[in-house]
């Protein structure tokens, strides 16, 4: 018996002292911990699917129900089911969200065109149960209003002499902004827009032929349709009508002074995308740059100041009503250097100092400006950058190819801040 208890009392001692094994425990238990975290990780990766996905769904639902609202002229009833169309082909496509959706509500206000979109939801999880989480809730919310603005352009266009030197640059003017593709097309489609789309043409060299209207804002006395300047330079950023000190001088005001382009003349806006088409394929060339004319003159066609000028069809909206897009694209191809009718290197920092500050006026009353140099010097790219709205709206064309180029991305870029989603 005594050696029975000897080595039972030797075996517990050793028992105590014993470490085999303990490796093996702490790996159990941190396997344990890791099997967790990985199902954990799992989980919430299901959850961040499931977020992307609803998301997008939703966005494109409340999208698609706005733009419903508003072209369509649906019910509140006719509203929800585009939504909830498209919520639930959404967020199905690809393998479904991971996500029970327990409540989609959609909320319709019609005062601002706007539809909102609120979706309850829970993810269920396949390990965090393990740890007392059996679900993961996920709320998500989009809003979109869908409002097709009105659009106004007024472009200024060269048709100075430099223009055909070689006279493919004219041509490439046409093709980019009248030709098959190009922005009237895309501004302008065959099919019709839901807006109200017009644009004003405003060519110029020495001075802009404002043909029916030279008349009414020169006093009278622009028989042949030409104006330049108005009487005081000092107005020149002025968008008042042309009364008094403010009216054109014509070439009874200017003799000497250099004839505009007989057979390019200012064209109120239009949404005649054919009579527009016509009127600039039918433009030549010829002249010097007086390119604070053209500007002041873009700025006239868009400028409600202007209303009592232009035909009733023509009349521009007001300025920042919500409803309307204003913009005005300035382009050239040379040096701005001719006042008076009159072409003198004296005159190129008084007349893009006209310009700029035409610029800032018409910028002043929330008209997006665009500008573009066509193969244009140096000095008159920096004045055309001041002009721009921003950098990004300033295009500097070195040939034909990117000429159209350009116009075709500022007619894009129209398109798409037309829409306010």
């Amino acid at each position: 018996m005594s050696i029975r208890k000897e080595k039972l009392a030797a075996f517990g001692r050793d028992f105590k002292k014993a470490q085999d094994g303990t490796v093996a425990m702490i790996f159990g238990l941190c396997a344990l911990v890791l099997f967790l975290c990985t199902g954990l990780a799992i989980d919430v990766g299901r959850v961040l699917h499931a977020e992307r996905k609803i998301s997008s769904a939703i966005d494109a639902a409340a999208l698609a129900a706005a733009k419903a609202l508003r072209e369509q002229g649906l019910d509140d009833a006719g509203v929800e089911a585009v939504a909830q169309k498209f919520f639930d082909n959404n967020s199905q496509y690809g393998g479904g969200t991971y996500a029970v959706i327990t409540g989609v509500n959609i909320r319709i206000d019609r005062r601002i065109n706007s539809v909102t979109i609120d979706v309850d939801s829970h993810v269920p999880t396949l390990f965090g149960h393990l740890a007392g989480v059996p679900q993961f809730g996920l709320a998500k919310s989009s809003v979109a209003i869908y409002d097709t603005k009105d659009i106004e352009i007024g472009l200024q266009l060269d048709v100075t002499g430099s223009m055909c030197m070689p006279c493919r640059k004219i041509n490439d003017l046409k093709d980019a902004v009248a030709g098959t593709g190009g922005m009237l097309d895309i501004l302008m489609p065959d099919g019709g827009t839901s807006n109200k789309v017009r644009i004003g043409l405003a060519p110029f060299a020495a001075g802009v032929n404002a043909g029916d209207y030279a008349l009414a804002v020169s006093g009278g006395t622009a028989a042949n349709g030409c104006v330049y300047e108005r009487m005081n330079l000092a107005d020149q950023d002025s968008e008042a009508p042309a009364v008094g000190s403010l009216r054109f001088k014509s070439r009874a005001d200017l003799p000497g002074a250099s004839p505009c382009p007989p057979n390019a003349r200012v064209m109120a806006l239009s949404d005649d995308k054919v009579r527009l088409r016509n009127e600039i394929r039918g433009w030549s060339t010829n002249g010097s740059t007086a390119g604070h004319l053209g500007a002041s003159w873009a700025w006239n066609l868009v400028s409600p100041e202007w209303s009592a000028i232009w035909p009733a069809a023509s009349r521009p909206a007001p300025y920042n009503d919500g409803k309307t897009m204003k913009v005005v694209v300035l382009m050239t191809d040379g040096e701005y250097n001719t006042i008076g009718g009159r072409m003198s290197g004296a005159n190129v920092a008084p007349s893009m100092g006209f310009a700029e500050a035409t610029c800032d006026a018409m910028k002043a009353q929330g008209v997006v400006v665009y500008t573009i140099g066509f193969e244009a010097p140096n000095g008159v790219k920096a004045s055309l950058r001041k002009c721009a709205s921003s950098d990004a709206k300033f295009f500097d064309a070195v040939d034909g190819q990117t000429l159209r180029d350009a116009f075709r991305a500022i007619a894009a870029e129209i398109n798409s801040l037309r829409l306010s989603s």
